[in-house]
């Protein structure tokens, strides 16, 4: 009976160090809900953000990061890494799809000790589109069916913009006539 209370407290005991381990790569937005100086900011259409850290000591901008429609920027800071003692620390970042939990930072760079820094968030004008939808295709015709539903228009069935029988897609379908 020992040795199985024996086994299933070590069970626990590695199942709560996986799950502590595990828990500390989780990039959630705001950051991972304790104090481990690491930020998440996530860039939307209607709020696209860019990131900056300043040197308080001298209000210059260190860092700077427009980050894309659709993606988050994950930021930390390394203490003790930096390569003199005007920059003792080092931010880490990295780029990746937004809601993405986990996901490295493979970027580094030396920056201001932890009471000189400042991160600030600024929005940029919005609405913004996401870069694949900023170049994209035109948007397609739509014709009316039979009263209020729009429907998109099939590509090979849209009259030619020069074409004599091209309408608005805004007006109701032509009338048949009566049948006999």
């Amino acid at each position: 009976m020992t040795n199985h209370r024996r086994n299933t407290t070590a069970l626990a005991a590695l199942l709560l160090a996986a799950g502590a381990l595990t828990s500390t790569a989780c990039h959630y937005q705001g950051g991972p809900r304790y104090s481990a100086d690491r930020f998440t900011y996530e860039s939307s259409s209607w709020y696209p953000k860019t990131v900056s850290l300043i040197d308080t000591r001298t209000g210059q901008t260190v860092w700077t990061v427009d980050i894309p429609v659709g993606e988050q920027l994950v930021v930390g800071f390394s203490r003790g890494t930096g390569p003199n003692e005007f920059n003792t620390d080092e931010i880490v970042w990295g780029l990746m799809p937004a809601g993405q939990r986990f996901g490295t930072r493979d970027n580094r760079m030396p920056c201001p000790p932890r009471g000189v820094r400042r991160l600030d968030v600024a929005l940029r004008p919005a609405p913004e589109l996401p870069g694949d939808m900023a170049s994209g295709a035109p948007p397609r015709d739509v014709r009316n069916v039979g009263g209020r539903v729009l429907q998109p228009v099939d590509p090979d069935e849209a009259p030619a913009p020069g074409d004599p029988n091209r309408r608005s897609p805004f007006l109701p379908p032509t009338p048949r006539p009566p049948r006999k």
